[in-house]
């Protein structure tokens, strides 16, 4: 294959994406389109599939290590605040230096972390590690997905987010079917040490990645505006995007990674073994899948913010009949089953829909904005779950975290602009 064939197509412009979007096919793509999509859906994979063996296997690593249940809970909210904090300086970063050099050094620490975390002695050293791990989850999610947003054409744009999304279910599964299959012979540590070699051939395979075009055209055209700051997406033009969409993905984060984060304290609550908490989780991950690609195949005919709110919607109804009728383990895998499908399933609407509402000079910081009140989200439920638990018991704690959580964030999504399907970012950006 020769250098011209390597070569980068020339960046899309308004017309030729207003082409693509009549056709909507996602044949014809480029080589480099496909390429970034697949590497972003692997890497989050990847680094959510290491999340998943601590998710699932944390009463383990607790007995082995003489830690307590509320322990757990300030060592989950350490390693969310660090996620929330690297995801913060991520954003600017993506926007000052480019979206590449973030998308590749989030595996690094990824790496780093399950080392220590297989190594691990103690407390300090379980909670460094994890610690890094979460760093690089948090900046891989969004820079996988500002870099798919920006070399996708517009009519095709929310799929290809729809498929870079299912890493997270993705990365899920095959955390449960591999503490399913290893545990029982090796222990916790080696689920670890399993989990390095991939994430190494996936940081050889994104060598090659280049630059974002558009952030490349951007800094050309605009040399002085990449300057990064958190300060620009609260002027006046972004404010209320800014404020509305904070607001709607830290509180739906707070409900999903109770029960994301808390699964074997739910089950266990109702008698369930680990084993069989295993077996569900990869049922319901694998279900996801199908949720996450309808709600981008959704967002592309009705709008994201429409689709997000849809899918919000009907999690809610589902995270009702969880609280409430989740007492087995057939009707809490449904249950469960279900907020994967459609509570988490919403987020590939709703990322495609934060990458749009944002400018390309700040799409980073306001995509990162984005994730970082995530992972607010996901240490405040890792904080209080063992209190809400004790205080209130574990059907009203999964009523709030599943029901009343996702219709608050339906309320936020309301109050947002409405971004017609297969609009060209330059021209939301006007």
């Amino acid at each position: 294959m020769n250098d011209e064939e390597e070569r980068d197509p020339a960046p899309p412009t308004s017309r030729t994406e207003v082409g693509s979007a009549r056709s909507g096919s996602l044949r014809g793509l480029s080589r480099t389109t496909w390429k970034v999509t697949l590497l972003s859906l692997g890497g989050w994979a990847l680094v959510n599939a290491d999340s998943s063996l601590f998710n699932l296997n944390y009463p383990l690593i607790a007995r082995d290590l003489g830690i307590t249940d509320k322990q757990i809970g300030v060592i989950y909210a350490l390693i969310y605040a660090v996620g929330a904090a690297s995801t913060f300086l991520a954003g600017p970063i993506m926007d000052r230096v480019g979206r590449k050099p973030v998308f590749q050094a989030c595996l690094f620490a990824a790496v780093l972390g399950s080392v220590l975390t297989a190594g691990a002695p103690g407390v300090l050293v379980l909670v460094v590690a994890r610690g890094l791990t979460q760093a690089g989850a948090s900046t891989e999610w969004m820079a996988g997905q500002v870099m798919v947003a920006e070399e996708a054409p517009a009519a095709v744009r929310g799929r290809l987010i729809g498929i870079a999304q299912v890493g997270y279910p993705l990365g899920f599964f095959l955390g449960s079917l591999l503490s399913w299959a290893i545990v029982p012979l090796l222990g916790w540590r080696w689920l670890f040490v399993f989990g390095i070699l991939p994430v190494v051939v996936m940081i050889w395979a994104r060598r090659a990645v280049n630059e974002s075009h558009r952030f490349r055209a951007s800094r050309a055209q605009e040399p002085g505006v990449h300057s990064g700051h958190l300060r620009q997406i609260f002027a006046a033009d972004l404010r209320r995007s800014s404020i509305l969409v904070s607001i709607w993905h830290v509180v739906y984060a707070f409900g999903f990674a109770g029960i994301a984060s808390y699964l074997p304290t739910v089950y266990g609550a109702y008698g369930i073994s680990l084993d069989h908490t295993y077996l569900s989780s990869a049922i319901a991950t694998a279900v996801a899948g199908v949720g996450y690609l309808l709600s981008s195949a959704v967002g592309e005919r009705i709008g994201r913010r429409e689709a997000s709110m849809l899918w919000l919607t009907l999690g809610a109804g589902a995270g009702l009949y969880m609280a409430f009728a989740g007492t087995t383990l057939v009707s809490l895998t449904v249950g469960y089953s279900l907020i994967y499908f459609f509570l988490a399933g919403h987020i590939t609407a709703a990322v495609g829909y934060a990458a749009e509402v944002f400018p390309t000079r700040v799409r980073g910081t306001g995509a990162n904005l984005v994730a970082g009140m995530e992972w607010i989200g996901f240490f405040c439920a890792a904080l209080f779950g063992p209190y809400l638990f004790d205080a209130i018991g574990v059907p009203t704690t999964l009523l709030i975290w599943l029901t009343i959580c996702p219709l608050v964030a339906v309320g936020c999504a309301a109050g947002m602009r409405r971004i017609r399907p297969g609009t060209v970012l330059e021209d939301i950006a006007r």
